[in-house]
């Protein structure tokens, strides 16, 4: 049961992760002018904030790959 719900949980970390990774990827191109029609475009520190979100999740992917791979399967 424990082993289950710990797959459930890096299972939405990942997910989670992942979405961030995208949404930072989209904050920082409209924050450097590349994805246009939005009040985030052409802002710098909207370019920023993406980098430091997709940077975030990268760091949760990576803590939550590190976590499982002592699981024995």
């Amino acid at each position: 049961m424990v082993v289950r719900t710990l797959a459930s949980v890096r299972l939405a970390v990942r997910i989670v992760g992942l979405f961030a990774v995208l949404a930072g990827l989209v904050f920082f191109f409209q924050g450097i002018g590349v994805i246009p029609g939005s009040f985030m475009t052409g802002r710098s520190e909207w370019a920023v904030i993406g980098a430091a979100l997709v940077a975030g999740a990268v760091a949760l992917l990576w803590l939550a790959g590190i976590m499982g791979s002592g699981e024995k399967r």
